[in-house]
């Protein structure tokens, strides 16, 4: 009987730990890891603008001066885990401006704007 009561308790035990247990992150939730960011900006008119900024490959930021829209910039960089990537423009006078952050072809982040300039920001989880 006392035999019988140990192994329930233990069996019990070991249900309740599995049940407790997290599962593993995916793979792909690991950091550091390669990433595939594109940087796409937009708007309903066909002009270009004054200036739009982003994230590097090497952590500093690029500019494109009187870029025409639709832009698009492709990177792939290494990120860790609360890494920030931003991205901005300025355009005079005011227009309807998207701006969209892609990562590994999922878009994280987009926004619209009429102001003359805006920036957003994406912080990997």
């Amino acid at each position: 009987m006392k035999i019988r009561t140990t192994s329930l308790l233990t069996v019990l035990s070991f249900a309740i730990l599995a049940a407790c247990h997290k599962p593993n992150e995916e793979p792909s939730s690991t950091y550091p890891k390669q990433v595939t960011i594109v940087y796409r900006v937009s708007s309903s008119t066909a002009d270009s603008l004054v200036s739009i900024t982003y994230d590097n490959e090497t952590d500093g930021q690029s500019t494109a001066e009187n870029p025409h829209l639709p832009f698009s910039k492709s990177i792939s960089k290494t990120v860790n885990k609360y890494d920030i990537i931003t991205l901005g423009f300025f355009v005079n006078p005011a227009k309807p401006v998207k701006l969209e952050i892609i990562v590994n072809n999922q878009v994280v982040k987009a926004q619209n704007y009429s102001v003359p300039n805006a920036a957003m920001s994406y912080s990997f989880p």
